[in-house]
């Protein structure tokens, strides 16, 4: 009976060890599918990636061909392509309360920018998206949502192409300034998904917005968007 019941156990331990095994080894299609479906549905547009690298012992992770889809009401276009994101994890913070992201790093990603005649944009709109998506989803968790703290978020390299109804004649083609942003979610104690996604998207809608009025875009387009970014900012 006791040899019966070692064979059980060392059965057991086997099937596991197998288990865990599989999941290892499919870890990076697992997450690509998290990527797919949490941000798809937080953004309520569609968002798509190519591939994931994970190295669990060097805390490094590696997200490519991340594009975002344009929201309903604009072209097939993606409104965002990222070739390559770098993600570098505070592998102590696993598992804890608090996740730290020591960095996020996001290289020559390239932006189609859309604006209506009244002053509206793919970009406004999506952002609109974020906001309604992060309401809803505060209100189901209550509170209890996975919370973390991004030390450095790095953008450069990004390129701006499209058009706005305000100056048909006129394409847009320009280049981004780099975006820095430091310690986000930290003086909080850490912050949940959608309100680092609101951060960061207000902050990269800023600074299109900037650039296109650089540009010579009709200040229509800042002036009609300055008060979407106040109240998401809480000014307004």
């Amino acid at each position: 009976m006791k040899k019966k019941a070692l064979y059980i156990v060392v059965g057991i331990v086997l099937i596991l060890a197998i288990a865990v095994w599989q999941l290892l080894a499919n870890l990076d299609s697992i997450v690509a599918g998290v990527i797919e479906d949490v941000g798809s549905e937080t953004l309520q547009t569609q968002v798509s990636v190519s591939g994931v690298s994970i190295d669990l012992t060097g805390g490094k992770a590696g997200i490519a061909g991340m594009t975002i889809a344009n929201p309903e009401g604009y072209s097939s276009a993606n409104l965002f392509a990222m070739e390559g994101i770098e993600v570098d994890l505070d592998l102590a913070s696993l598992g804890k309360d608090v996740l730290i992201i020591n960095s996020v790093r996001i290289d020559n990603p390239q932006v189609i920018f859309e604006g209506d005649k009244s002053g509206g944009s793919n970009m406004q709109k999506l952002l609109d998206n974020i906001k309604s998506g992060s309401s809803e989803s505060s209100q189901e968790q209550g509170g209890e949502a996975a919370r973390m703290i991004i030390k450095r978020f790095e953008f450069s390299g990004g390129r701006v192409k499209g058009s706005t109804e305000l100056k048909p004649d006129q394409a847009l083609d320009f280049k981004l300034p780099a975006i820095t942003m430091s310690g986000i979610g930290q003086a909080e104690g850490g912050v949940t998904a959608d309100v680092v996604a609101q951060e960061i998207g207000t902050e990269l809608v800023s600074a299109v917005i900037k650039a296109a009025a650089r540009e010579g875009i009709n200040k229509v387009i800042e002036e009609k968007t300055r008060g979407l970014l106040d109240k998401i900012k809480g000014k307004g």
